[in-house]
Order: structure tokens, then C-alpha cells, then sequence
């Protein structure tokens, strides 16, 4: 009789791998060690579950607020406006930090970080990304990767907690800024501020040419920096139309034509998948 055969006459008397295993697990005593070590495992894991789906939502939280700056700052028009819009930014940047960033960093407290980062990535890239456009929109400046841990440090009673952003999300962070800076220059022409728009487009020109040195760093930014080009194509056609036919036509003139790129309905806006 073949091999296939025998163990399907055997399976007639009822007995099944889970069957006897259960028999087995029922018959150990409370006090089994066998039972207690599992009892342990599976309390790990429960825990280290709910760990996660706690981390999934306050990255959530940070990523809906920080889209919400995102667009505040996009609003302002006037100087008047964008100085509003940056102080209540500041304010809204900072609950985010004491609030759901916080919390990320309590959580992670005791546990090892690398186990939940494609839990707390997505938020924390659009942290980044809406913290270094505020930075950006109120003195120009970028602030470094230090910087934004030294924002992220909480003194507790008898301890510093510390929410650590890894130096890939930063960068990952910087490389989406380079779509709000575009969208920021072409909204600049609209409303006649020029300076803006050449500010604009140069950071996303130096944070472009920044990025084309570095390598073996994944295909996660490899696919942004793909993006990054893009959107460099973009601010610097929208600075040439500004430069060359600004002088030879009205601004609502230079306006009303727009490039083929911007008609389209198709966007290759940056996110995380």
C-alpha cells in the first residue's frame, strides 16, 4: 500500500494532528511550564497588537493635522495673511508635538522601535514635511534633523522621553516638502509676489541637486526623487514663463496660458504607499 494511502486509513480513526494537540493541552496541569510559557507568548502578542493599532492611529492624527497646516499655510496670500497663517501654524505644530507625537514617543518607550515603523512612517513624513514648510515660509531656512529630535524631547518626572524620527522618514519628509514648495512658487505668480516664486524655486532646485549624492538608501526614495524631478521641471517652467514673458505681457496675460503639465488632470503628487 502506498505511502498516501496508509495515512488516509489512519485518518479514519479520527485522530487529527489538531485533535491530539488539543488532548495534550487540555490534559497539562495550570501549573505546566509548557502552559505557562505559551500563556506568556500569547500575552506578548496581544499586547504587542494593541501596541500597534494604538500607533496606527495617533499617526493618523498626525498626518490629518499636519495635511490641515499644510494647507493653512497654503492659504495666505497677502504678507499680512501668511504672517497670520505662520503664527497659527506654529501654535497647531506645536499641540501636534505635545499631543500625538508625544504619545508616539510613551508608546515606544519600552519597545523595540523597528517593530512599528510602518506603523508611525506615514505620520511622521508629513510632520516633517509640514514643520520644514513653516520653517521655510517663515525665514527661509530648513531646520536639520538634531533640530527637529530636540523639539521631540518631553521632561517627564524623572526621565526624558524622546520620540525618535529616523533620519530616513526626515529625508523622506524633505523630499515631499519639494511638491509644496512648487505649488507654493506657482501660486506666488498668481499673486504677483516674484520673489517668492524665485525663493521657491531655488530651494527645490538645491534640495534636488542634494539628493542626486546619495544612494543605497531604498527604493522608497529613489521612487520620490523621480518625483522631485518632476516637480523641479515644474517651478523652473513656471520661472521661465515668469522671467521671459513677464516683460512682454501683463501678469493676468501670463496667467491665463497655462502649460500642458498643469491642465492635466493627472497628479504625481508625492505620498506613502
Amino acid at each position: 500500500m502506498s505511502g498516501r494511502g496508509r495515512y488516509r486509513g489512519n485518518s479514519c480513526h479520527g485522530k487529527t494532528l489538531s485533535s491530539v494537540a488539543k488532548e495534550t493541552a487540555t490534559s497539562l496541569p495550570e501549573d505546566s511550564p509548557v502552559l505557562q510559557m505559551f500563556k506568556i507568548a500569547a500575552h506578548k502578542l496581544n499586547d504587542r497588537q494593541d501596541r500597534h493599532e494604538r500607533l496606527v492611529k495617533l499617526s493618523r492624527d498626525v498626518t490629518i493635522e499636519s495635511k490641515r497646516i499644510i494647507f493653512l499655510l497654503h492659504s495666505a496670500i497677502t504678507k499680512t495673511s501668511a504672517e497670520k497663517s505662520i503664527h497659527e501654524a506654529k501654535e497647531r505644530l506645536q499641540k501636534l508635538i505635545q499631543g500625538p507625537l508625544k504619545g508616539i514617543g510613551l508608546e515606544l518607550e519600552n519597545s523595540p522601535a523597528h517593530l512599528h515603523s510602518r506603523a508611525v512612517t506615514p505620520g511622521f513624513q508629513e510632520f516633517i514635511e509640514a514643520r520644514m514648510f513653516c520653517s521655510f515660509m517663515e525665514n527661509k531656512l530648513l531646520i536639520t534633523w538634531p533640530e527637529v529630535q530636540k523639539e521631540l524631547e518631553y521632561k517627564e518626572e524623572d526621565r526624558t522621553v524622546i520620540t525618535m524620527v529616523p533620519q530616513l522618514d526626515y529625508m523622506l519628509g524633505l523630499a515631499d516638502l519639494t511638491g509644496e514648495l512648487m505649488r507654493k512658487a506657482i501660486n506666488s505668480i498668481s499673486s504677483g509676489d516674484s520673489e517668492e516664486c524665485f525663493d521657491s524655486c531655488q530651494a527645490v532646485r538645491d534640495l534636488y541637486t542634494g539628493y542626486l549624492g546619495i544612494f543605497g538608501t531604498g527604493k522608497e526614495l529613489a521612487r520620490k526623487l523621480s518625483t522631485t524631478r518632476n516637480n523641479v521641471f515644474k517651478v523652473e517652467s513656471a520661472v521661465y514663463a515668469l522671467r521671459v514673458r513677464g516683460g512682454e505681457a501683463p501678469p493676468t496675460l501670463l496667467l491665463a496660458a497655462k502649460p500642458d503639465w498643469e491642465r492635466n488632470d493627472h497628479s504625481d503628487d508625492e505620498g506613502f504607499f
